[in-house]
């Protein structure tokens, strides 16, 4: 039996219809969010991360997977998963599951090598809007070694939830600076709070 039920994931309300190009509260990013981070789909994320409900991780995974099907994409993408501080166990993190689905949908490639978190930080949730922003700054690295790696290549970073943007720029402008051709963000869902805040 599968974690979420299909007249549940019918009450997931889509939310954009491709690639987008937005000016965030963290700087600007192009990518594309499946769901509105809300009702069931909310409640199912918060399972998910609180609860370690990690057969739903992959079946949530896999619908993400799905959807990318019809994206334009120029060539075969290296999907990047957000990391966490330290060890990290890519089959119990949502960006690292989702990222291995997405790649496979894709005919791309996946890693957690090449881009590091460098310093500890505090839950995004625990801390206010304004805090979000610096919270991430400078957390993540590319390190010198692998950089060819991102050179000149497609490159999708894979997260759960958009909210602020503040990690997914923060993770950006470390890819960035290695050179790739295009950098985009993909995630299971994007919060409403998003609209609130005028980003």
């Amino acid at each position: 039996m599968l974690p979420v039920c299909p007249s549940c994931i019918a009450q997931f309300r889509r939310c954009d219809a491709g690639w987008e190009k937005r000016e965030l509260a963290a700087g600007t990013a192009t990518g594309f969010s499946l769901f509105w981070y809300e009702g069931p789909l909310r409640q199912a994320v918060l399972q998910m991360k609180v609860q370690g409900e990690f057969q739903l991780a992959r079946q949530l995974s896999s619908i993400l997977a799905e959807s990318v099907r019809s994206l334009p994409m120029d060539d075969a993408p290296l999907v990047l998963p957000v990391p966490r501080f330290g060890r990290q166990d890519p089959g119990h993190h949502f960006p690292c599951i989702a990222s291995a689905a997405v790649s496979r949908e894709l005919h791309g490639e996946w890693t957690t090598a090449l881009v590091q978190k460098v310093r500890r930080t505090q839950l995004q949730t625990k801390v206010s809007d304004t805090a979000r922003l610096t919270n991430v700054a400078d957390a993540f690295a590319v390190p010198a070694e692998v950089r060819q790696r991102l050179c000149k290549r497609t490159i999708i970073i894979v997260d759960d939830v958009l909210t602020s943007g503040a990690t997914i720029c923060a993770m950006q402008e470390a890819v960035l600076e290695a050179g790739p051709n295009q950098c985009f963000y993909l995630t299971l869902a994007r919060s409403r709070a998003t609209i609130g805040l005028g980003f």
